[in-house]
């Protein structure tokens, strides 16, 4: 690590992705002096600056046309031309003429969300709305296209003073705390298909609450300035206090607990929690604004799945009206709010739809080409959301060695991510947290992941330790044990009674493993003809296990080790140290023929599990 001269992070969201890199400085004594470029001008993203562009891709003929806001125009653009075009054939009792080159083109947004496992009970398809993309089978290659693109972009960035090349720079990409091996293992290869550097030295992966608590001035620097010495003021966090933060972005929010050391560094103190119940979902959720609250209104007056289609960009501007209302909407608010109807959206309305809006403004219900939302109802689809987050901060809190100590310890939470923006969210979850812990926003809170994945990829030691998801372990054959499945008993060639199929445990779910902590087991092959052994790895919610086959135990991954070299030796003396290597946001195994020294490396997470 210590000749990579830049680390670059992206941050790859359900809603949008950007990127941000810095230079390694040695001469840098403190962390809050570290200059963080990223970008915030992105094409056709409108005047407001971000941090990200969107999460959307166009293929024709299966390359990309476009990606990012870009792609959500240019196919707006198509859907128009192709709609006049059909209008045009059907007046002339012409075949239409647009479905060939509809056939050419597909469009995906928010496709991040399918690489949740299929068993996930959150992936539900009907959560979707018009175009977030929530269901695919496996969306590794499409993933892979869109980094592509923002690899590109970012090396472009890195590079244009000719300073430094692409092999001068260290990644990191962020992932959400709750996916599985198998997720964090998709998301890798797709990374590595997209030309990043296909070695997990190089290409971290860090969960995206942990890269916001290093954002959240974890490990004692500060924003707040220097003392009078140059020296950076103390931290809001101390030695020994507890935090919990709460990362809640456009599709996701995830939740996990901290504890700061001595040293000030950083561990987690129990299991991450989360799911998917981002700011997205009040626009194009089940409940959200664009599927429940217009359907309420208009019924099956409108076809709003083939206006979708036709007036994606009048989709685009309602849906950014409902969310500028969204994010100033208070707990406290008694009266209705107002959403803009796009005006060439209101004139395609059919005439069924157009007569029933008149009937119902005689009723006050709507005004004009509006929607009109009692604060009720915009209080019911904020809580679709919000709800499911309050019931993970219990759950979060109630894994604390210790109840939460605002007042000794001075223990907080901290909220971050792109719908920290919403004073009612905030609200909320200080209401919850009342008597508790005191709620704390980040500055920029819609920056904390991705900027905290630049510190995290500076300085990958600043996090000590993680919480083991889930119990890891590999079969393998050993000696009986009382109870043992007679079936599976059987003499070795030695004459000792073993047992198939046993699970040799390496770390138990919750245990606390500090950051690149590598466990180590000897095994040995179970014959003397065999020339390789095969590992298989399993992981389970239990604390341990007997059997591989016991109800819970999920394959995570295989690795075969040869014996060449050590075939001259008695069976008993052809070891193999097997090595897994947990604290990372994923799990390196790696496997060495004791006699030659030959090593054999994978990552723990294969479709075997999904």
């Amino acid at each position: 690590m210590s000749t990579d001269r830049v680390v670059a992070a992206i941050d790859f969201g359900t809603y949008g992705t950007g990127y941000a890199w810095a230079v390694v400085d040695p001469r840098i004594r403190h962390r809050s002096d570290r200059a963080i470029h990223d970008r915030e001008d992105w094409p056709d993203a409108g005047a407001v600056p971000s941090p990200k562009t969107l999460t959307a891709l166009l293929l024709r003929d299966e390359k990309v046309l476009a990606w990012g806001h870009t792609a959500a125009r240019l196919r707006a653009e198509l859907e128009r031309h192709w709609h006049r075009e059909d209008v045009r054939a059907v007046e002339a009792g012409l075949p239409l003429a647009s479905e060939r080159d509809r056939a050419r083109h597909r469009y995906y947004y928010g496709m991040k969300m399918s690489l949740r496992r299929r068993d996930d009970p959150a992936r539900d398809s009907g959560d979707r709305g018009p175009g977030l993309t929530d269901d695919l089978g496996d969306p590794t290659a499409l993933i892979s296209m869109y980094l592509a693109e923002v690899v590109r972009t970012a090396l472009a960035d890195v590079t244009r003073d000719g300073q430094y090349s692409a092999s001068d720079v260290r990644w990191c990409l962020t992932v959400p705390a709750f996916w599985s091996e198998a997720s964090m293992d998709r998301m890798r290869r797709a990374a590595v298909a997209a030309g990043l550097p296909d070695d997990p030295a190089r290409l971290l992966l860090v969960p995206e609450p942990d890269a916001a608590a290093l954002y959240c001035d974890v490990v004692g620097t500060t924003t707040a300035g220097k003392d009078d010495a140059g020296e950076p003021r103390p931290g809001l966090l101390r030695p020994g206090m507890r935090f919990l933060v709460l990362d809640c972005g456009g599709g996701t929010a995830d939740l996990v607990s901290y504890r700061i050391g001595s040293d000030g560094s950083v561990e987690q103190l129990c299991r991450p929690s989360g799911g998917p119940f981002g700011a997205e979902y009040t626009t194009q959720g089940r409940d959200g604004f664009l599927r429940k609250a217009l359907a309420l209104r208009f019924g099956g007056a409108v076809d709003f799945e083939g206006l979708h289609l036709t007036h994606a960009d009048q989709f685009a501007e309602l849906a950014a009206a409902w969310e500028r209302e969204r994010d100033t909407f208070t707990v406290d608010r008694r009266h209705p709010i107002t959403v803009t109807f796009p005006s060439r959206l209101y004139a395609s309305l059919s005439e069924g739809a157009l007569s029933w809006m008149a009937e119902e403004r005689e009723k006050d219900v709507d005004v004009g080409d509006t929607i009109v939302l009692p604060a009720e109802e915009v209080r019911a689809i904020l809580d679709s959301v919000v709800d499911p987050v309050l019931d993970q901060v219990d759950e979060q809190l109630a894994r604390w060695d210790r109840p939460p100590d605002a007042e000794g310890a001075g223990d907080t939470a901290f909220l971050v991510g792109g719908f920290a923006r919403s004073p009612y969210l905030r609200h909320r979850l200080e209401d919850r947290l009342q008597g508790r812990i005191p709620l704390r926003t980040a500055p920029r809170p819609e920056r904390a992941v991705l900027f905290g994945a630049v510190h995290y990829c500076y300085e990958p030691t600043l996090l000590r330790a993680r919480r083991a998801r889930s119990t890891y372990g590999c079969e393998c054959d050993l000696p009986i044990m009382d109870g043992d499945d007679p079936d599976l008993i059987y003499d070795d060639d030695e004459g000792v009674r073993r047992s198939r199929k046993r699970f040799l445990r390496f770390v138990a779910a919750d245990e606390k493993v500090p950051v690149g902590r590598e466990v180590c087991q000897r095994l040995y092959p179970t014959t003397a003809e065999q020339t390789t052994i095969t590992f298989t790895f399993y992981s389970t919610e239990e604390h341990d296990g007997r059997y591989v086959t016991d109800a819970g135990m999920t394959l995570v991954g295989t690795m075969e080790v040869g014996l060449e070299g050590a075939m001259h030796l008695p069976r008993a003396e052809r070891g193999v140290d097997v090595f897994m290597k947990f604290g990372e946001a994923d799990i390196q195994v790696r496997a060495v023929n004791v006699t030659t020294g030959a090593a054999q490396r994978t990552t723990l997470g294969f479709d075997s599990v999904r």
